[in-house]
């Protein structure tokens, strides 16, 4: 079993830390401002890293109310997004407490195409739960995020071996591209967290989502291949770039349904991940397909690991937040090409 460590970091208002940007559709109510929460340094060991030291690495993690539509957003140091629940009730400010180190865990994660793990990189990553929103934090070495609802629930031991599920491996087109010609493949592996009982969808690239394993969600067809249900492109404005024009970046991302569980796989041309139960009765492909309904920006400034104050040199990431009409999910995506998903 490997030690844990981590710290608490404060802040300064919400007005200091972020902009929401004004609505560019013409009639549109304007967005509220979104309120920062809560703030800490994760620290997280590379891969043969046994305990903590002081020279492991942290990453800092910012954790804002987007009081748009009561969801919470967390954002790491290097633009990971993820959004979790428990926000909506929080007396601010908040009188907040420091994560719980839960356990840390190593995936093993394939390219696409390759059979054997005999190749496969190796993800290192820590479990933490934030005890003022009861969510499940995941972090990997590379400052990649996840987050996933504790719904109340202890541990049930930090020496349980997390299970492995299946894999997919998923095809993603680029921003406004419609050909599958050049489309990029991403393998996926699909892990049960027996510590949490989170199911951890991970990518090749070391990019991860979660989410709960719940009771209606247990495998239908063990190893059934996905089911591609539509693709969208999102653009995403730089934290400078105060309109949408032609060199606005786009994203492009598909949707496809795990048949194995019924969730729902969004992934990025990038290869970042989102997840979220699937709505009964999927068909696939997707008929009359919505365009995504972009509700408003966001910039938001990020503390790296140990700085205390927010300062004019504090990392800035531009979001964006749409509604995907088609499922009834909220979709963030930032600058980095990190992608966050909630059900409505």
């Amino acid at each position: 079993m490997r030690l844990g460590k981590l710290s608490l970091r404060g802040g300064l208002l919400a007005a200091l830390l972020l902009v929401t940007q004004v609505s560019a559709v013409q009639g549109q109510q304007k967005p509220r401002e979104l309120v920062w929460t809560h703030a800490f340094d994760l620290a997280c060991r590379r891969l043969n890293e046994l305990d903590f030291t002081k020279d492991t690495q942290k990453f800092g993690v910012e954790a804002f109310k987007d009081t748009n539509n009561g969801l919470g957003l967390f954002i790491s140091q290097v633009g990971s997004l993820a959004a979790g629940s428990g926000f909506q009730d929080l007396k601010l400010p908040l009188d907040s407490k420091g994560p719980e180190w839960i356990t840390g865990l190593d995936l093993p994660a394939r390219a696409a195409g390759d059979n054997s793990f005999d190749k496969a990189k190796v993800h290192s990553m820590e479990v933490f739960r934030d005890p003022n929103t009861d969510n499940w934090i995941y972090i990997t070495e590379k400052g990649y995020l996840a987050v996933a609802s504790a719904r109340g629930k202890t541990p049930t031991g930090s020496d349980r071996k997390p299970k492995w599920a299946h894999s997919v491996d998923l095809r993603v087109r680029k921003g406004g591209v419609k050909d599958w010609k050049e489309a990029t493949k991403f393998g996926i592996e699909v892990y049960r967290d027996n510590t949490t009982g989170n199911l951890i969808y991970i990518s090749e690239t070391g990019a991860i989502a979660a989410l709960p394993d719940t009771a209606d969600a247990k495998p239908a067809a063990e190893g059934k291949a996905p089911a591609w249900l539509h693709g969208l492109d999102l653009s995403c404005r730089k934290h400078n770039e105060k309109s949408f024009t032609k060199n606005t970046r786009k994203f492009g991302l598909e949707v496809f349904l795990d048949a194995n569980n019924g969730n729902l796989i969004f992934i990025s041309e990038t290869g970042n991940l989102a997840v979220t139960p699937g709505p009964k009765n999927i068909t696939s492909p997707t008929a009359n397909v919505k365009e995504p309904a972009w509700t408003h920006g966001l910039n938001l400034k990020v503390r790296k690991a140990g700085e205390k104050e927010f300062s004019e040199k504090t990392t800035v990431y531009g979001a964006e937040v749409f509604r995907e009409e088609n499922l009834g999910v909220i979709l963030y995506v930032g600058e980095t090409g990190s992608i966050a998903a909630a059900a409505k």
